[in-house]
C-alpha cells in the first residue's frame, strides 16, 4: 500500500541514485540527489562513513579526479608512473588524474587545468569559483577565443550564461568553491552540449555512457513497487512506462526525476542514473481535492486537459505498464497528495504523477512513546496528519519522522488492524505482509517489529506520515478505529476508504443480506478471520459549533488541512466526496453538519455536511415507469393455503395486490464528455413529483437494475423565473426577478419541444429566445441555477 507524502513545494526535480545514496551530514534535498546523480555515474562518490562532507572546500587535485572522470575516462592508470609536477610525484594519490588531464589525448589541444608559473600545481590548494568556472568550460571544448581575454571574468559571464552556476550563489571569483557547490556546477555541465568546431555537439554526458534516452522519469523502485526486482525500476519514457534493469537498487528517496536516463558503459542496456534536464520544468502542488474537470490545490485550481496522461503510484504497478488518462484516474488523486506536473521542454504537460513519498529517510522514523523513541528537538515544529500541534497532542504509539531540512517532526496515528494472513520471504522478518488482502510493503526497520508474530495473529500496522508500515503490534497491544466510505461493492467484495486515508481494495467480505444499501455509507471495518465484516454506522456524534473556514476552527477544535469533506444530501442517501474550496460558505452552521472524525490530537479529520454545496446531485429531466412483473403466489393467504382459495377469490387477491418494479429515470448533460447521458434507478417505491421536468438525485446510487434503491429519493427544482438572453451575465450568471443567480458548472440546458439538450449556453442564446431557470434553491441560501429550459414561443 503506498500513500502520499505530505509537503508543499515548488521545485525543480534533481533525481536518480544508486541504493545507499543518501548522505547523513546532508539536509537539503536537492542536494541528497546531485550526490546521487553524481555517485551513481561513477563521477563523485562520498568521504566514507555515509558522508559527503558537502561544505568542505575542494582541492585542485580533487576537482582534477572530478573532472577527467566526468570526461567518460574510466581508466587513468597509464598516467599513474611518471611525475609531471614536483608537488604530485608519481605516489601521489591523484597523479594519475592531474597526469590525464594534461597527457591524454582528448585534451591535447586545450587542457582542463594547468599548473602554476613555478611550474608548481598546488594540489591541495582550495579550488576557487573562477577556476571551477574554467575548468567547467574547457571540459566543453571551449577555447579562450571563444570566451574573451579577460581572466576570471569573461570565463564566469559565459559559465552563468551557459547556466553551469544555476543554484550556486558565489559572486567572488576568489571564493574557495565547497563540495555541495563543485557537484551542483558539475551536474548542470553534465546537460550542457559540448563545443565542436564552433558549433553545439552532444551532451557531456555522453561521454560517461554508452546511450542516453531523453524525457524520462524516475517513477517507483523496488522498494516501493514490490512487483520489481531489487536491481530493477519503473522509468515514464517519452509517454510509455518502462521497468529496466538498474546498478543496484535506487533509493526511492531519489524518485520524482524528469531529464536524461544515462545506460552505462558496462553491462548491457544497465540503467545507471538521470541527469535532469534543465529545458523541461516540473511543478509540485498539494491536493486539496480532485473533480473531473479540476484539481484544486493549496496554490488554486488547477485544469490539466482530461487526455493527460497520469501516473497514481498507490494504484499502480510495473505489472501493469500502460498510462492511464487523467479521466480514467482523476478519483484516485486524494487530499493531501503531492501532485507533480512535467512539462516537456515546449512547455506542454507531458505527465501528471502522485509519486511514492521521496523526502524523508526511514532513519529518521519512530514510534513514539516507547523505549526505544528518539527525542524531537525543541524547536522543531510538529505537524500530526496536517495540523500543527503542541506536544501534548503526542500519544503513545504515535509515529513520528524527522524532517531536518524543514525543522519540522511529522506525527501520523493511522493503523490497520486485522488478521496477518500472508508474509515473505519470512514471516517473521517479512518484506511484504498481507491483511485483508491488501498487500504493505515493509521496510527493513519495519521488519523488526514481526519477529515475535506467527501467520493468522492478529496485528496492528503503524503508518509513517508518508503512508509507509512504520511499525507492527499485536492488536491486543494496539488497536485501530477502522470506519470509512464503501466505495466498491460486489460480489463478496469490497472497497472501503478509511477515515484515515488508507484505501483497503477489493477485501472479501462476509456475506450480506443487502450489501448494496453499504455503497457510499459510512461503516466499521472488523475481521472475521481472513475476512472484513462491513457494519454501518448512524451518522450520530459530532463536534458541536459552526465550523469557521477561515480560522480552521470547528466548534473549538482544529480542522485538518487535509480534512477529508463528505456530502449526504437526503438523510440515508450515500454520501459524495466534496473538495474544501467548494464550499462558499465563510462560516458552515452546526445544523448542517452530521458527523465528524478526530484524532488523538483532537484535530477533525472527517466532516460529513448535509446538502452544502449542491454539487452532489445529478441535475436532469426526471421521469417514472412501472414495470409489472410475473405474480408470484402468497404461501398462505387469511390463514388459508393458496391452493385452499377458490379460482374467483384467486383473482380478487391478484387484482388487490399487483406486483410491480419502479424505476426513476433522469437524463443530463454530461458537461464533462460534452453529451447526453441517462441513469436508470430501481426503486421500492416511486417518488412524487416525477412529471418529466427538472430533478435532482442524489449522487452514488446503483444504477443495476437488479438493486432496489431503498432510500432514493428526488428534489424537485424551483422555476425561479422565465427570461430572454439579455438576462445573463455571459456564462457566470443571470438576472432575475428574485435577484441575480449564479450558473452552475455542470449546467444543462434542455429544449422541451425537442427533447433534446443544448452543448452550449452561447448556442443556445443563438436559437432560443425565452429560458425558463430552474435552480437547486433561493440565492439567499446558496442556490444556482441548475437546469434551463429554451423555447422560442
Amino acid at each position: 500500500m503506498k500513500k502520499r507524502f505530505i509537503s508543499l513545494c515548488l521545485t525543480l526535480a534533481l533525481t536518480a541514485a544508486t541504493a545507499g545514496a543518501a548522505f547523513s551530514d546532508i539536509s537539503s534535498g536537492s542536494l541528497q540527489q546531485t550526490a546521487s546523480v553524481l555517485g551513481s555515474l561513477g563521477i563523485m562518490q562520498g568521504t566514507g562513513n555515509n558522508r559527503f562532507e558537502p561544505n568542505r572546500p575542494l582541492t585542485r587535485a580533487e576537482f582534477c579526479k572530478l573532472a577527467v572522470t566526468a570526461m567518460g575516462i574510466d581508466d587513468a592508470s597509464p598516467y599513474a608512473n611518471y611525475t609531471i609536477f614536483p608537488d604530485v610525484r608519481a605516489s601521489h594519490w591523484a597523479a594519475r588524474y592531474v597526469n590525464a588531464a594534461l597527457r591524454h589525448p582528448d585534451f591535447k589541444d586545450n587542457y582542463i587545468i594547468r599548473g602554476y608559473a613555478d611550474g608548481t600545481f598546488g594540489p591541495d590548494r582550495q579550488l576557487t569559483y573562477g577556476e571551477v568556472c574554467t575548468m567547467l568550460l574547457r571540459m566543453l571544448g571551449y577555447k579562450e577565443s571563444d570566451i574573451g581575454p579577460f581572466w576570471p571574468a569573461d570565463y564566469i559571464a559565459q559559465a552563468n550564461a551557459l547556466g553551469l552556476t544555476r543554484g550556486i550563489s558565489i559572486k567572488d571569483a576568489k571564493t574557495p568553491v565547497t563540495r555541495a557547490d563543485a557537484a551542483t556546477m558539475l551536474l548542470n555541465t553534465l546537460g550542457t552540449a559540448t563545443r565542436s568546431d564552433g558549433q553545439g555537439g552532444s551532451p557531456l554526458i555522453s561521454r560517461v555512457s554508452s546511450s542516453t534516452v531523453e524525457n524520462c522519469i524516475l517513477l517507483e523502485t523496488s522498494e516501493t513497487d514490490s512487483s520489481l526486482a531489487t536491481d530493477e525500476a519503473l522509468f515514464y519514457e517519452n509517454g510509455t512506462l518502462s521497468a529496466r534493469k538498474t546498478a543496484g537498487r535506487l533509493d526511492r528517496s531519489l524518485i520524482g526525476v524528469y531529464g536524461t536516463l544515462v545506460i552505462g558503459k558496462k553491462g548491457e542496456n544497465v540503467a545507471v542514473g538521470v541527469v535532469p534536464n534543465t529545458a523541461s520544468r516540473q511543478e509540485t502542488y498539494e491536493v486539496v481535492n480532485a473533480a473531473a474537470d479540476r484539481i484544486v490545490t493549496k496554490t488554486g485550481t488547477f485544469r490539466p486537459n482530461r487526455d493527460t496522461p497520469t501516473y497514481i503510484s498507490r494504484d499502480s504497478s510495473a505489472e501493469d505498464s500502460k498510462l492511464k488518462s487523467l479521466t480514467e484516474v482523476w478519483s484516485s488523486i486524494l487530499p493531501g497528495d503531492t501532485l507533480h506536473a512535467y512539462y516537456n521542454e515546449y512547455g506542454s504537460l507531458a505527465l501528471l504523477a502522485v509519486l511514492p513519498g521521496t523526502s524523508i529517510s526511514h532513519a529518521n522514523t519512530f514510534v513514539y512513546g516507547i523505549a526505544t523513541s528518539a527525542n524531537i528537538p525543541s524547536e522543531y515544529k510538529i505537524v500530526k496528519n496536517g495540523a500543527v500541534i503542541d506536544p501534548s497532542g503526542l500519544k503513545k504509539y504515535d509515529v513520528v519522522t524527522l524532517d531536518a531540512a524543514n525543522r519540522q517532526a511529522l506525527v501520523s496515528d493511522t493503523r490497520v488492524s486485522g488478521r496477518y494472513s500472508e508474509g515473505g520471504p519470512t514471516v517473521s522478518y517479512p518484506q511484504e505482509v498481507k491483511v485483508y488482502g491488501n498487500s504493505f510493503r515493509i521496510s527493513d526497520s519495519a521488519a523488526a517489529f514481526f519477529k515475535d508474530m506467527k501467520l493468522k495473529d492478529y496485528i496492528t500496522l503503524l503508518f509513517d506520515a508518508d503512508g509507509n508500515v512504520a511499525a507492527a503490534y499485536p492488536r491486543s497491544t494496539v488497536s485501530a478505529d477502522m470506519q470509512g466510505i464503501v466505495t466498491a461493492i460486489d460480489e463478496g467484495k469490497a472497497t472501503v476508504t478509511l477515515t484515515n486515508g488508507i484505501t483497503l481494495r477489493n477485501m472479501d467480505i462476509d456475506k450480506l443480506d443487502k450489501p448494496t444499501a453499504l455503497m457510499g455509507r459510512l461503516v466499521s471495518v472488523s475481521t472475521n478471520g481472513d475476512k472484513a465484516v462491513l457494519t454501518r454506522r448512524t451518522l450520530s456524534g459530532k463536534t458541536s459549533g459552526e465550523w469557521s473556514l477561515s480560522d480552521g476552527k470547528l466548534g473549538s477544535k482544529p480542522v485538518s488541512s487535509r480534512v477529508n469533506v463528505y456530502e449526504e444530501v437526503l438523510s440515508g442517501a450515500p454520501l459524495s466526496r466534496i473538495a474544501l474550496s467548494d464550499i462558499s460558505l465563510a462560516k458552515v452552521p452546526s445544523s448542517d453538519i452530521r458527523y465528524t472524525v478526530t484524532d488523538s490530537a483532537g484535530t477533525i479529520t472527517t466532516v460529513i455536511l448535509g446538502d452544502v454545496t449542491g454539487d452532489s446531485w445529478l441535475y436532469g429531466m426526471g421521469s417514472s415507469k412501472r414495470n409489472e412483473r410475473i405474480f408470484t403466489p402468497p404461501f398462505s393467504v387469511g390463514g388459508r393455503s393458496w391452493g385452499e382459495l377458490s379460482d374467483a377469490e384467486q383473482k380478487e387477491y391478484e387484482k388487490n395486490h399487483p406486483s410491480y418494479d419502479y424505476f426513476v429515470t433522469i437524463n443530463y448533460w454530461n458537461t464533462d464528455k460534452h453529451e447526453k447521458e441517462e441513469a436508470t434507478f430501481r426503486v421500492l417505491n416511486l417518488p412524487s413529483g416525477l412529471t418529466g421536468g427538472p430533478i435532482a438525485v442524489p449522487k452514488g446510487y446503483s444504477t443495476d437494475e437488479s438493486i432496489v434503491n431503498t432510500s432514493l429519493d428526488i428534489k424537485k427544482l424551483k422555476l425561479i423565473d422565465t427570461v430572454d438572453r439579455t438576462a445573463f451575465d455571459g456564462a457566470s450568471g443571470v438576472r432575475t426577478k428574485d435577484g441575480y443567480y449564479a450558473l452552475a458548472d455542470q449546467l444543462g440546458i434542455y429544449d422541451t419541444e425537442n427533447r433534446e439538450f443544448i452543448a452550449t449556453l452561447q448556442s443556445a442564446k443563438s436559437n432560443y429566445t425565452k429560458f425558463a431557470l430552474y435552480a437547486n434553491d433561493t440565492a439567499e441560501d446558496g442556490g444556482k441555477i441548475r437546469i434551463i429550459t429554451v423555447s422560442n414561443k
